[in-house]
């Protein structure tokens, strides 16, 4: 409980910065915006007849023209809710505006509570490189490498690419959508809502 309580205080004292940050309205995407976001995520791992399931929020705020700031909590499941555990991260994205494209690095922090029977509780982090493209005014088209471990043990280092999209309904409602290639064949779809704010 207390690196939740560190990562929440850090990211209110972001936040406080991020009141005069200058957020940008006017292209597609979610980058450089501020949002909160429901998501909903299924991995299909190979060889295996289980899929593995995960809802979360995630809240993005624009620290300045060049970086965000963001905290999530997630809650994974096995099919026929057999419970995985909850996890909480925070991330620090930092971006380049060249016209229509966003070349991003992100860095994420975080702690994963998991059932006994499948791991103990740990630490991990994450790091991802990629760009988000403006294809007009509603779509954006994102395209990532990415890798997650936790600390110490290397249980759970995976690296991933990822291929996504966004379509804004309206100025405040934004559908994501991503498919992601896992190490070793799985591979993962994800969908979300955000709202703009």
């Amino acid at each position: 409980m207390k690196l939740v309580a560190v990562l929440a205080a850090s990211l209110l004292s972001v936040g406080a910065f991020a009141q005069s940050a200058t957020v940008e309205t006017s292209s597609a995407g979610l980058i450089g915006k501020r949002y909160v976001e429901a998501g909903f995520g299924w991995n299909d791992y190979r060889h295996t007849y289980i899929d593995g399931l995960a809802s979360g929020l995630n809240v993005n705020l624009p620290v300045n023209a060049n970086f965000d700031a963001s905290l999530g909590y997630s809650y994974a499941w096995f099919e026929g809710d057999e419970g995985i555990g909850h996890s909480v991260n925070a991330a620090v994205t930092g971006y380049l505006s060249r016209g229509e494209n966003k070349p991003y690095a992100r860095l994420g922090l975080g702690y994963a509570w998991l059932h006994d029977w499948i791991d103990s509780d740990h630490g991990v982090w994450n790091t991802e490189v990629g760009i988000e493209r403006a294809v007009n005014d509603k779509v954006s088209a994102t395209f990532s490498v990415g890798y997650v471990d936790d600390f110490g043990q290397h249980r759970a280092g995976l690296w991933d690419v990822s291929v996504g999209g966004t379509y804004a309904f309206c100025s405040k409602l934004v559908g994501t959508a991503e498919i992601s290639y896992i190490e070793y064949g799985t591979v993962g779809y994800a969908v979300g809502l955000a709202y703009r704010f």
